[in-house]
């Protein structure tokens, strides 16, 4: 009985282990958080305090507890904790040893996959494009930009490791599709200021 209660955590957690990597890469699972306070499906993992943007702020509730409960982190209890269930039963004679030495070390392994997901979460960016960062960048006209603050064309430009665009306008001359432009400032939350070059 003993030995099939380790065999069925062992595959059972393995698999949906797996499962969730796999699916992960394909950005088709999202790690979800078990909160002291209910369920906080956020795509975050809030691994003491640390939210999904890597920011180190407290989240003043819970504990450490309640911060290494994820779906995976359960999932992975379950395969380390059957896995040296497995291991323990041809090596030690006495059953709480051998129940007491898996439960430890899936306790661990829960531990271990929250540090590392809290490590992952640091190194994900947000994804939002900051305008700000446009300055200084060269790009090309896309739609024809009238001179003199007379009106508002488009330029393309590669921001964040992205080509985007952007609405512009300019001080000097009439900039041409197809024109090469720098980017010498920002007017309000999306247009910016250029000229050519």
């Amino acid at each position: 009985m003993e030995q099939t209660i380790y065999t069925i955590c062992a595959v059972g957690g393995g698999v949906l282990v797996l499962m969730q990597v796999v699916l992960q890469a394909f950005g088709m699972f999202a790690e979800t958080d078990l909160d002291a306070h209910g369920a906080d499906i956020d795509g975050d993992l809030d691994a003491g305090g640390v939210d999904g943007d890597g920011h180190g702020e407290p989240s003043g509730h819970g504990n450490v507890l309640f911060g290494v409960l994820s779906f995976k982190a359960l999932c992975a209890f379950a395969a380390i904790f059957g896995l040296v269930g497995l291991i323990m039963v041809d090596r030690s004679g006495d059953q709480l040893v051998r129940v007491g030495v898996a439960l430890m070390s899936g306790v661990a392994g829960m531990f271990v996959v929250a540090a590392m997901m809290r490590g992952l979460s640091r190194l994900q960016s947000s994804g939002t494009v900051r305008i700000a960062n446009a300055v200084g960048k060269t790009g090309s006209c896309y739609l024809r930009i009238p001179g003199g603050n007379g009106g508002v064309g488009k330029v393309t430009i590669e921001i964040q490791s992205r080509s985007q665009q952007f609405e512009a306008r300019t001080e000097g001359d009439e900039i041409a599709t197809g024109k090469r432009i720098r980017v010498i400032g920002v007017d309000g939350a999306s247009t910016l200021r250029v000229v050519e070059i």
